[in-house]
């Protein structure tokens, strides 16, 4: 097993590109993240699976605050664990009420699509027929 990883190799390994790992300690999510002899960015083990969890919570389009409040939040005792389940408890909370909203409009859409195979037969010179929603 591999000590420390280039931002290039770190970044492979992510599926990133090096420039959000650079992104991502700029925005204090990776504040673990030493420096080798050449000043260069060494990324150990626990740092890979930092990047990991950051991508993962990223593809859900957690916000950057809410990362680093988690992050920060670590830093601490047993006790900040709630707070960050309750982050995620907001975000999810979140993603629920986005996905009733694509619901909604997936409706809409399938209604259109449907009104408009009635029509297909139709004489479309009314502007009753051509009604958006």
């Amino acid at each position: 097993m591999r000590v420390n990883y280039t931002i290039k190799e770190a970044a492979e390994k992510a599926n990133l590109r090096p420039h959000t790992l650079r992104y991502y300690e700029e925005e204090k999510l990776l504040p673990h993240v030493k420096r080798d002899e050449n000043g260069y960015r060494s990324y150990s083990e626990e740092d890979l699976l930092w990047i990991e969890t950051i991508a993962c919570l990223r593809e859900t389009n957690i916000s950057i605050a809410d990362l680093k409040e988690m992050v920060e939040l670590t830093k601490e005792n047993k006790s900040a664990l709630y707070q960050r389940i309750h982050i995620l408890e907001t975000h999810q909370k979140k993603l629920r009420q986005q996905q009733e909203e694509l619901k909604q409009m997936e409706k809409k859409v399938t209604n259109k699509i449907n009104h408009l195979k009635q029509l297909e037969n139709t004489n479309l010179t009314d502007l009753e027929h051509l009604r958006l929603c």
